[in-house]
């Protein structure tokens, strides 16, 4: 007898290209689902959200910039980083805030408005640019913008967290982008995923720079 075709699996087909409908109680499942299908859902619900908005959104030109060199970065090849709010920039760091002011004075640019985070190196690299600049607009401090934090891994050293074989890279490779580091913080707060950062980023972009 003829072997019969196999039949589609329904259930598959949408979670590999979940409707928007789906997409909540997809990422709501957390060890249910893949990391790879909370993705697709994560895309698929923002993708519904700006085209909803398409229309309504202003246009605008964003201009991202990093903090110049910390005193942290002098042991970012040893130790894990993370938000440390408090590490001052460097000598060579504030000649850099000082280079990019001047770069954007020559190039003429119009700002409309400056956004840091709290962490005391972006605030420093924001106010010397600015100063440099003739840039006059006060910059406004956004919590949102801040580094994501690493948690309890904060501060250790890197060998030790990224061992091969060890709870942090198994965590990043069972659950990608999703992965949320354990514990809080030298600085106190919770570890955050990438996808937690991706989220209150958007939150600020759309609050702050479209609406």
């Amino acid at each position: 007898s003829r072997a019969r075709p196999p039949r589609p699996c329904v259930a598959s087909a949408l979670l590999a290209s979940p409707p928007w409908w789906l997409t909540r109680a997809l990422l709501a499942s957390g060890r249910l689902v893949s990391p790879q299908r909370r993705l697709a859902a994560w895309d698929a619900l923002q993708r519904r959200a700006d085209q909803r908005a398409r229309g309504s959104r202003r246009r605008v030109r964003v201009l991202l910039i990093r903090h110049g060199e910390s005193e942290a970065n002098l042991q970012a090849g040893q130790i894990v980083g993370g938000r440390d709010v408090a590490t001052p920039l460097s000598a060579t760091g504030e000649e850099q805030a000082r280079l990019l002011g001047e770069r954007l004075l020559r190039d003429g640019l119009r700002v409309d408005a400056v956004y840091a985070s709290h962490a005391v190196r972006a605030r420093k690299t924001a106010d010397i640019a600015c100063a440099a600049a003739a840039i006059r607009q006060r910059v406004r401090i956004e919590p949102r913008l801040v580094e994501f934090s690493q948690g309890s891994l904060e501060r250790r050293w890197r060998a030790e967290v990224y061992a091969a074989g060890g709870p942090v890279l198994r965590g990043i490779a069972a659950h990608s982008l999703f992965y949320r580091p354990p514990g809080r913080s030298p600085d106190g707060d919770l570890g955050e995923s990438q996808w937690d950062v991706e989220r209150r980023m958007r939150s600020f972009i759309e609050a702050e720079l479209l609406s």
